[in-house]
């Protein structure tokens, strides 16, 4: 009984000497702290450019002459502009106070279903360019001396917009735009106002009584005073010097042009014919005189600008999946001036985005225009514009 009782001491004895020596370990066997998973890295990806061909000069300047330096001489006072002359038509306004405003740019429809427009004849100028997919054109009005009570149809914005809106320090005003223009306007400095955004000054047409069959392009409208009233209301509305073109009653040398085609989309082919009596070329549009809604007369320009200038196809789709342009509109390209029956060669300067459109010969001289409303038709390189005397 002792023997056995001395085997149980021993195991127990040597029981408590293991647990004496685990529980003076060097503790390797606990569990460790668990390792924080870094956060992963993200690279950020810009948004998706407009991505435009490399254009393909088609035209080349004559190189103007090296000026001979000579002494620097004395600076010369500049003249204080006349508050009542109007840069862009060469016309005296009866209150200065027009002018001491924003231009308006209107983005006026040209489909075929929407003529006649409302609102053009009172333009200080017009700009014509070619839309997607080369089946329409399309106009923007620079209202800016007068206020036509009606101005319709308001149709969207696209690239060319924005450069007219630079040069021209104006309100831009249109019904939408694809969602690259719409981003490239909300990094822009330009006041934009966008029907979808800025709904008061604007009104739809109801489809009913004499608007009942009117297309669905054609149904929004505003008036300049809308507009004007609501840039005061928004507190945009501010006084722009622009420096405008050079006008002289004598008709520069030219060829005889009493007739000019520009070759547009079948649906929106552009004459001109030239009426010696009011020194006014008369607008086709289509083949048919092309009228005004308010007034019931034919369209009529006292010039008619030619500005050769690159369409680029961006990466930016319309509605129907056609590209949109980029219209390349600074630096140079060649230009006809048409005013008095005659077509005068030239070319267009325009250095920068916020400089104005200058008009020269090949020897660097301006191009005088006839005082009036002038109509600047915007054709890539390659057109053919016909001139001929009829």
């Amino acid at each position: 009984m002792k023997r056995h009782c001395g085997k149980w001491m021993l195991l127990v004895t040597l029981l408590v000497a293991l647990l004496a020596m685990g529980g003076c370990g060097s503790g390797s066997n606990q569990d460790l702290p668990p390792t924080r998973t870094p956060k992963p890295t993200f690279t950020t990806i810009p948004a998706t450019p407009i991505v435009v061909d490399t254009p393909t000069p088609l035209w080349t300047a004559t190189p103007l002459p090296t000026a001979t330096p000579t002494a620097t001489p004395s600076p010369i006072p500049t003249a204080t502009p006349n508050p009542y002359l109007n840069p862009l038509t060469g016309e005296m306004v009866a209150d200065p106070a027009v002018l001491q405003r924003r231009p308006l740019l209107v983005r006026i429809g040209n489909d075929y279903e929407v003529r006649p427009q409302s609102g053009l004849s009172l333009a200080d100028m017009v700009w014509e360019e070619a839309m997607d997919g080369w089946t329409i054109t399309r106009l923007t009005a620079v209202v800016w001396s007068r206020d036509p009570e009606v101005l319709k149809p308001i149709r969207s914005a696209r690239l060319f917009t924005i450069d007219l809106g630079y040069m021209l320090d104006g309100a831009l005003v249109h019904s939408g735009a694809n969602d690259q223009v719409r981003w490239l306007l909300s990094q822009s400095t330009l006041v934009d106002l966008d029907e979808y955004f800025h709904s008061a000054p604007y009104s739809w047409l109801k489809p009913e009584g004499k608007w009942i069959d009117y297309p669905w392009m054609g149904r929004v409208a505003t008036s300049a005073k809308k507009v004007r009233d609501y840039l005061k209301k928004i507190g945009k509305e501010k006084a722009v010097q622009l420096p405008g073109f050079v006008f002289s009653e004598q008709v520069p040398a030219g060829d005889a042009a009493t007739y000019v085609e520009i070759p547009y989309p079948k649906r929106a082919l552009v004459e001109y014919r030239y009426d010696a009596a009011t020194h006014h070329y008369k607008r086709w549009a289509r083949g048919e005189p092309h009228t005004d809604a308010v007034t019931g007369e034919q369209l009529a320009a006292a010039n008619v600008i030619v500005v050769y200038a690159t369409y680029q196809e961006t990466s930016v789709k319309d509605v129907n999946g056609q590209p949109t342009f980029n219209i390349v509109s600074t630096g140079e390209g060649r230009a006809q001036i048409i005013r008095d029956g005659v077509v005068v060669e030239g070319k267009w300067i325009r250095p920068t985005r916020e400089a104005f459109l200058q008009l020269v010969r090949l020897d660097g001289s301006p191009i005088p225009l006839r005082v009036g409303q002038s109509w600047v038709e915007v054709v890539p390189p390659d057109y053919h514009v016909t001139f001929k005397v009829e």
